[in-house]
């Protein structure tokens, strides 16, 4: 019944009626491959299969991205300095554009329609099936300003994306860190006001060759 439920849900911007919420599964935290294999495996791909993935893959993908790894503390997945936790991500696949709820587990819809192809001129964008925009929030940043600011945000998105690597190389998944993205583009398609778009990963199983 949940499985169905989510299923309608996805289809429901296709039918041209908005869905403003999706429930996410809880994240499996049983690991495909053991930390040093999927270290040995850890690579850049940017040749992708358009098949997509399944929403356990995307709630796993998310969650090791940027999800709370200790919910009752309110802690992360990821480090960041003074544990400002000042990242929003940001999920695209063909049906829309979504704003992940880690808090909630779930995405939150920002657009629908088929934004990936927008993120960047890079053509992987909009062959993968989903891509994982990381926006740092500078409100959420406090009294860091300038350098300091752009220093630690820089530092901190280098963590998520790692993650990101990591959980691709232990779930036979493939993906990119990509810094040459349309920045003024998605701050218009996503509504930053006081912030920066940090790194842009296309995710999806790598291409036979």
């Amino acid at each position: 019944m949940k499985k169905a439920l989510l299923t309608v849900l996805f289809i429901l911007p296709m039918l041209g009626i908005k869905a403003q919420e999706v429930k996410l599964p809880d994240h499996s935290a049983n690991p495909t491959k053991p930390l040093t294999v999927a270290l040995e495996q850890r690579r850049t791909i940017r040749n992708f299969e358009t098949r997509p993935l399944d929403m356990q893959t995307i709630s796993n993908l998310l969650w090791s991205a940027y999800g709370y790894n200790r919910p009752q503390e309110h802690k992360r997945t990821a480090p960041s300095a003074r544990n400002v936790q000042e990242f929003d991500i940001y999920f695209f696949d063909f049906k829309g554009v979504w704003l992940y709820d880690a808090e909630h587990n779930s995405l939150k819809q920002v657009v629908g329609g088929d934004h990936r192809k927008e993120i960047s001129s890079q053509t992987h964008f909009s062959v993968a099936p989903v891509s994982v925009v990381i926006v740092a929030n500078y409100d959420r940043i406090g009294d860091m300003l300038g350098k300091d600011r752009d220093f630690y945000a820089a530092i901190d998105a280098g963590y998520v994306s790692q993650n990101i690597y990591l959980f691709c190389a232990a779930s036979d998944l493939g993906t990119v860190a990509c810094g040459a993205v349309d920045r003024e583009g998605l701050n218009k398609l996503l509504g930053i006001k006081n912030g920066k778009v940090m790194l842009a990963h296309p995710v999806g199983y790598p291409k036979s060759k």
